[in-house]
């Protein structure tokens, strides 16, 4: 199966690049179709009305923001005493002779409580002072602002500018703070595990995504939003200064089957991490991305049994050790178990394999395997976490082999 959706993926990759090749040989950009080009097929063959055809191409409308027109010219946001919101977009077709000024049309908007005052603030500005006739001086934020039908529902949508109080590190800085948190992101749960500045583990919490494949692109954003204002509450109880977390390139490096390819686009790492790294900079938390290799079965083989915890929450602490800059050396059982069980088991296979296969690639790799084994001193431990994560699992606390 997982060979199959690699093979319909590569097909439509080659698909594509073609495509691409053949635009840039000629000068042209692919065509685009406003209403989308499904619906577009499907008005030729009469299957949506003529006006549903115009709805969906005209289903949208924005306006840019302008700091030195009160926030944005042509669509602004405004609150009454009341705390009511309106919308007051401006109507050029009814101008009149001799105005140059539009009149606006005002419809009531529902702000959620929940970004009220953020938006709030950011819509009606700051007094910064009085002009000599004695009026307010009010500093307006710029905010972009969006229209768009949805059936027959209108929803706004404000796009502004943060102040962010925390900070991305880069590659060579690390966490100062006392306790720092490893973030490990799955399409079920997020694992979070707290360590101090000394590697120490602290600590560590789960947090479920209950059927999140399953749900529509609306629900996944709140669902996400929802557990990532738990993550930040829990970070914060515990003075957590900074976050460790991974770096993924999950759809890239995941094509399968169909129904896993919407397990894991649809759940979006990108989106979670987003929100994780948003989250983190609007609270003041110091925010570091590492590789992820090697984290799951690393913590599986060197934590697991010594903190009694899941896998996910040893991949965690796995993860904020590496933001650390700590280096995952082998235990001596492991390495034991490289030289004995592991070994053995990849001699037994090398030596049962049939005169023809000898030159086979799986021949060839457990050859290398074992030549890293026996060298296991002069390798980088990457590469021995590596032979370890594809012939060894745990089940139930127990060690099994994949070969």
């Amino acid at each position: 199966m997982c060979l199959i959706g690699l093979r319909k993926r590569q097909q439509k990759l080659e698909q594509k690049i073609e495509m691409y090749e053949t635009h840039i040989k000629n000068g042209t950009l692919p065509p685009i179709i406003f209403g989308g080009r499904k619906n577009f097929y499907e008005r030729m063959k009469d299957k949506i009305s003529n006006q549903e055809w115009k709805d969906l191409r005209t289903r949208q409308l924005y306006s840019r923001g302008d700091k030195s027109k009160k926030g944005n010219l042509n669509m602004r946001i405004t609150v009454d005493d009341c705390g009511q919101g309106w919308l007051e977009i401006a109507n050029s077709l009814g101008r009149t002779n001799g105005k140059t000024k539009s009149p606006r049309i005002k419809v009531p908007i529902i702000i959620p409580y929940r970004f009220y005052h953020e938006i709030t603030n950011v819509v009606m500005g700051e007094q910064i002072g009085v002009n000599p006739k004695g009026k307010p001086i009010i500093d307006h934020q710029k905010y972009s602002v969006e229209i768009i039908r949805k059936q027959n529902d209108f929803y706004v949508n404000i796009t502004f500018d943060e102040t962010e109080i925390g900070r991305v590190l880069d590659f060579k800085e690390t966490p100062q703070s006392d306790l720092i948190a490893g973030i490990d992101v799955n399409p079920d749960r997020i694992a979070v595990s707290l360590c101090t500045k000394q590697g120490n583990f602290k600590g560590s919490k789960i947090f479920y995504l209950h059927n999140l494949d399953t749900f529509s692109t609306n629900k996944r954003t709140t669902v996400i939003g929802q557990i990532v204002q738990q993550i930040k509450k829990w970070l914060i109880e515990n003075n957590v200064g900074g976050i460790v977390l991974e770096d993924l390139k999950f759809q890239q490096s995941h094509d399968t089957d169909k129904y896993s390819n919407r397990k894991f686009h649809q759940f979006t790492y990108k989106k979670m991490l987003d929100s994780l790294i948003r989250m983190a900079l609007r609270n003041g938390f110091s925010v570091k991305t590492v590789n992820p290799a090697h984290t799951s079965v690393i913590g599986k083989l060197k934590y697991c049994k010594k903190f009694g915890i899941s896998v996910h929450e040893t991949a965690a602490f796995t993860i904020v050790r590496r933001g650390l800059g700590f280096q995952e050396r082998l235990p001596k059982e492991v390495v034991l178990l490289l030289k004995n069980k592991i070994t053995t088991k990849l001699r037994i296979f090398v030596a049962s394999m049939e005169e023809s296969e000898k030159d086979t690639n799986t021949k060839k790799v457990y050859k290398k395997w074992l030549q890293t084994i026996k060298t296991w001193k002069d390798h980088h431990n990457w590469k021995l976490w590596s032979i370890l994560h594809k012939t060894v699992y745990m089940s139930n606390q127990q060690l099994l082999f994949k070969i």
